[in-house]
């Protein structure tokens, strides 16, 4: 028996007992609804005969009862069968009372017995019942006047004329019926396929997961350490705030939601929740907070390491990349009336390049696309030319305007620079599009017709015309050591903040990090590991409204004090403040600093510290959706608090009077006036009491903290220093500290 063959029988069969479970309730009311008949009937036909009463009277109902209690307690039998008795039942008793009374009106109520028969069993039982009550009727008539013998032929009619109305009322019933369970046999089976597919798609992911691995693995075994030009690190360090914004913002609000929903359903009323929502509902919690904590570690290595984008060369079927792509592209555009179009010669030649980075240039131009497009098509081509093989991606939207076209290929910059602008983003893609071509040595520009559509062209160089495949700055190699991790040099590090260690522990991949809380226990580190060197990181408090140099005087004494303990052993303390958001939070001099993704445990406690039970609060957040995760989080701790949800540094600056807040939620990062902008003028403006500020923000204000105030450093020994370990400390420190001259004259 063939596949299809099997899944119709099941399919068939699967509707069949759907089909009973249906018909059960309406049976099971039938047969109360004639036990309560017949007991009245039985009532009646005792009371009105004569004493003694007579028997033949209340056999019909009798049979009746019968049936209709044996049908509802039989529930071991079968439901055909528990069907067959009650239809049988109500047949019998019928035809025995115009059998006992010979009364015709008994067979017009049998017209009543073939319409349940049709509704309980169907045409085929149906039309079985209906000839064999006419058979029987046939049989039983006696011998009397025309006239009875018409009465039974016309309830013999309308026994016929009921199972001919009723079944073709019945049939577009069945119809919608059957074609709902196989919607539904279908369904199911599209389910079990999406299920198969997602798990083999889950062991491919996993599989690039740990190719993935290995390949980063070698090439941060063969790549060089190298310094990086000031422009560089100048951009890293705005990518870094903005993109940290970006990835853990929408992130923030998934989390908060679904630990809303897991943890306190109750907000959103008093019915019951299915388990397997519950189920599925922490999982989506729990894969967020996963995917958090992979964020937290490439942006603590991107702050780390320096602003490297290496493309990785090798022979690709441009063909092929740009095919796939567009399947990959396609999710784009599954929710909207475009029309995504693919248009390639039938041969391109092999190139060299990173099929990551152009497939990563691909998708960005084409989720710009979408985003500028609402109804038409998007279309992706390619042509070779002697040189060089060109791509476009071409659209039918808005068009940008002339003023515009150089513009939007710098970093944070965008074709729409309003506040209420209709897309999201900090406007990177563009400018990472064009470093990501011209590492392949090609370029990148667009041309557009306001009104007309736009089309995206960038160039890649056929094999032996490719220039530099890296940025032309000057680089300056490190002093290179040994690799490997016993011979790394060794460091205790003296902090409380959790934060300072993590990511030193993470990320200094030539340094071993022994991590310290206390003094005694730093020492006892240093007596039994024997470290190259101790970093005391210095303590700051939150809410500090400037930089003292107290902090530093205690991290050095800290550092004078290990240091006796570890006597007779001559060892370098560096002391100094390490870059995080607590550091960052002090310098702003704000009372509270929270880094997204923020629980709803730490909202409430901030807000308490705050100002106790609020009864007025600003939120300000340029993400319409984190503001309403804040507000359901604030409200269902205080229903009466009343909140003010703005949605940049503007609006809050012009709330400040008319609103009066008791304390303010604010985030850094946003279009137009920033956070960091919006605390100063509202410091400066004369208002009596400023209300309190908690920052909740992605991470960003550390890495800039070096713009906030001078950095301070002390590198404290038990011993003196011999000239040559002062010329090793100068090199060291110049080589890792190089000079800045920003805006500085030529």
């Amino acid at each position: 028996m063939s596949a299809a063959a099997s899944d119709a029988i099941a399919s068939e069969s699967t509707g069949s007992a759907d089909l009973q479970e249906l018909r059960r309730p309406i049976r099971s009311g039938l047969c109360l609804v004639v036990l309560s008949l017949t007991w009245i009937w039985i009532a009646a036909e005792m009371t009105v005969q004569g004493v003694p009463p007579r028997l033949e009277p209340g056999i019909p109902p009798a049979i009746m009862m019968v049936s209709a209690t044996v049908t509802l307690l039989a529930t071991g039998l079968p439901e055909r069968w528990r069907t067959g008795i009650f239809l049988l039942g109500m047949g019998s008793a019928l035809a025995v009372g115009y059998y006992l009374s010979g009364n015709p009106v008994w067979v017009f109520y049998q017209s009543l017995v073939v319409s349940v028969s049709l509704l309980l069993a169907g045409p085929a039982v149906s039309a079985v019942l209906a000839a064999g009550l006419t058979a029987f009727a046939l049989a039983a008539s006696r011998e009397g006047s025309a006239q009875s013998a018409l009465l039974v032929v016309h309830a013999l009619g309308l026994l016929w004329a009921t199972l001919a109305i009723s079944w073709l009322s019945s049939t577009n019933l069945y119809t919608v019926l059957r074609w709902a369970m196989e919607s539904q046999a279908r369904a199911w089976r599209t389910a079990t396929e999406v299920t198969r597919r997602r798990e083999q798609l889950r062991r491919t992911l996993d599989s690039l997961r740990h190719a993935h691995a290995a390949l980063s693995r070698t090439t941060r075994e063969l790549e060089e350490a190298r310094l990086e030009a000031e422009e560089s690190r100048r951009v890293k360090a705005r990518f870094l705030s903005n993109i940290s914004h970006e990835l853990r913002t929408p992130l923030n609000i998934i989390v908060g939601f679904a630990e809303i929903l897991c943890f306190s359903p109750e907000t959103y009323g008093d019915f019951p929740w299915p388990a397997s929502l519950r189920d599925d509902l922490m999982t989506i919690w729990r894969n967020a907070e996963h995917l958090l904590q992979m964020i937290d570690d490439v942006l603590d290595l991107a702050q780390i390491e320096a602003a490297r984008l290496p493309v990785m060369p090798e022979p690709t079927d441009l063909g092929q990349l740009i095919r796939d792509t567009a399947v990959t592209a396609s999710g784009l555009l599954k929710d909207s009336r475009l029309d995504l179009r693919v248009r390639l010669p039938g041969h391109l030649p092999m190139l060299e390049l990173d099929r990551t980075r152009v497939r990563q240039v691909l998708l960005n131009l084409i989720n710009n696309a979408v985003r500028a497009t609402r109804e038409g098509f998007i279309e992706v081509s390619a042509f070779a030319s002697e040189e060089q093989v060109t791509v476009c991606v071409r659209d039918s939207g808005e068009g940008i305007p002339p003023d515009r076209l150089e513009v939007i290929f710098e970093e944070f910059e965008q074709v729409d620079t309003s506040l209420r602008r209709p897309h999201q983003g900090v406007g990177l893609g563009l400018a990472i599009c064009r470093q990501f071509i011209r590492l392949h040595g090609g370029r990148i520009w667009a041309e557009s017709t306001p009104g007309q559509g736009s089309a995206f062209y960038f160039s890649l160089p056929l094999p032996g015309r490719r220039g530099a495949m890296q940025p032309p700055v000057p680089r300056r190699a490190w002093p290179q050591r040994p690799q490997g991790r016993e011979d790394r040099a060794s460091v205790v590090v003296l902090c409380r903040d959790q934060l300072v260690g993590r990511v030193l522990e993470r990320h200094a991949e030539e340094v071993e990090v022994l991590r310290a809380t206390t003094v005694e226990e730093a020492a006892s580190l240093v007596r039994e590991r024997h470290p190259d060197m101790v970093f005391v990181a210095v303590e700051t408090t939150i809410g500090a409204s400037e930089y003292s140099g107290r902090p530093l005087e205690e991290a050095a004494a800290q550092a004078r004090e290990l240091l006796a303990l570890a006597a007779p052993a001559e060892l370098p303390a560096l002391v100094a403040g390490f870059p995080t958001e607590r550091r960052a939070g002090a310098a702003l001099g704000v009372e509270e600093f929270l880094i997204k993704p923020v629980t709803p445990e730490q909202v409430v406690t901030v807000v308490r510290r705050l100002c106790g039970d609020p009864g007025r609060l600003l939120l300000v957040d340029d993400e319409a959706d984190m503001l309403a995760l804040l507000e359901r989080i604030v409200h269902k701790e205080w229903p009466q608090v009343e909140t003010l949800a703005v949605s940049s540094g503007e609006e809050a600056l012009a709330a400040l009077d008319g609103f009066r807040p008791q304390a303010i939620l604010l985030d850094l990062l946003m279009p137009g006036m920033g956070g960091v902008e919006f605390l100063a003028r509202m410091k400066a403006r004369d208002m009596g009491v400023h209300p309190p500020v908690a920052v909740v923000t992605a991470r960003g204000p550390a890495q800039d903290l070096s713009a906030l105030g001078q950095a301070e450093m002390r590198l404290i020994r038990n011993a003196g220093l011999t000239a040559g370990e002062m010329v090793r400390v100068l090199e060291s420190l110049a080589k890792a500290l190089p000079a800045r001259y920003v805006g500085g004259d030529a």
